[in-house]
């Protein structure tokens, strides 16, 4: 919250799901299945593909959540210490619909990065926004597809 001429808070990456075993032998044979199609139609780069990103899943679904401090000023948005200046953000959005509000943050560039960043309260995603306003346009906007489909995948 405001500290001065910041604002300060704690993010965690993900709420974390205790899976059962029963889910990770699914994706091993989902993985299996798309490995063994992959190899079948001579796609090793897809095979190869296919492991990494079932591998990447898994061990992200067993991992907890990471905690991330975000830090508002007049120099920009930082995340963990990586500072991100004002003319490198092009828009911003603060969310109100649900328990907790979010933080929607679009970067300039080719890829346009997108953050997404959990507020502690409506009085928070206030301040957040009014100190926001300041510096970066307002822009309604929603969650990226990315997480949508996180969600859709329960991870």
């Amino acid at each position: 919250m405001p500290e001065g001429d910041h604002l300060s808070w704690s993010v965690t990456t993900h709420e974390h799901k205790e899976r059962s075993m029963d889910w990770y032998w699914a994706l091993g044979l989902l993985a299996l299945v798309g490995i063994g199609i992959a190899v079948f139609f001579n796609n090793i780069l897809l095979a190869i593909i296919i492991a990494i990103g079932a591998g990447s899943i898994g061990a992200l679904a067993l991992r907890g959540p990471r905690e991330h401090t975000v830090r508002i000023d007049d120099r920009g948005l930082s995340l963990d210490g990586t500072r991100y200046r004002w003319d490198a953000i092009y828009s911003f959005w603060v969310e109100h619909d649900e328990e907790y509000p979010k933080l929607f943050i679009t970067m300039r560039g080719v890829l346009m990065p997108h953050l997404t960043l959990t507020l502690d309260n409506r009085a928070q995603g206030e301040a957040v926004r009014e100190h926001l306003r300041n510096y970066v346009e307002e822009e309604e906007q929603g969650p990226h597809i990315g997480e949508r489909l996180t969600e859709l995948l329960g991870l």
